[in-house]
């Protein structure tokens, strides 16, 4: 039988090529738009599948994720931290849009934002701090590195444009990925990464889906 923690291993490296495929899939038949979203919502029900395949529906498990607590004097100053890539985001990706911005895809893309940033951080933060609490190399560095791969399913979704390229969606994924995997550990719990998470992709998604048309 496996452990957690092998599940949780076994499941990240896994996510890599289904997701691309996924991706490929739904953006083929779907178009860009829609092969975008169900996408995420692939990616979204495998990572909560791979939780419950973890924990079952032992809620004090994934409660301890959300509740837990450091020791560390200077936690509530780090939780701060986790926020500092939400202002200029707002500024590059969701300010020069607004002229172009509908009622659709601003609802569009608040419902994507509130469901993928608590999913992805308790995925690749809060599981990982679980179970790799006191190993630094898979629960601080393996996790953000996979979590920066698994960026390029989305690149490679057809039909959809990243303004700048590959390197702000990747490399821009490791850099907020290693802020938010050093929070999540500092305070003991992935709040702090789960909100900040959302209200990036808010400003980052909104930008994304203009320039798109959705």
């Amino acid at each position: 039988m496996l452990t957690k923690k092998r599940t949780l291993l076994i499941s990240s490296f896994l996510l890599l090529p289904i997701m691309l495929i996924w991706f490929q899939i739904t953006s083929t038949y779907l178009g860009a738009k829609w092969g975008y979203i169900i996408g995420l919502v692939g990616y979204w029900t495998y990572c909560l599948f791979t939780a419950w395949l973890m924990a079952g529906f032992d809620w004090t498990y994934f409660k301890s994720a959300w509740n837990g607590q450091s020791e560390n004097k200077y936690a509530k100053w780090i939780f701060l931290a986790a926020f500092i890539p939400v202002i200029p985001t707002l500024f590059i990706s969701f300010l020069y849009p607004l002229a172009n911005l509908t009622l659709a895809t601003l609802a569009l893309a608040v419902f994507t934002s509130v469901v993928n940033g608590p999913i992805e951080e308790f995925y690749w933060r809060g599981l990982y701090l679980l179970e790799y609490r006191d190993n630094r190399w898979i629960g601080f560095f393996l996790s953000t590195l996979l979590f920066g791969l698994w960026h390029f399913a989305v690149w490679f979704a057809k039909g959809v444009h990243y303004n700048g390229g590959v390197l702000p969606l990747v490399g821009g994924a490791y850099v907020l990925g290693l802020l938010w995997a050093w929070v999540t550990r500092s305070t003991g719990n992935f709040r702090a990464a789960a909100f900040a998470h959302m209200a990036l992709n808010l400003f980052a998604l909104t930008g994304l889906f203009v320039d798109n048309g959705f």
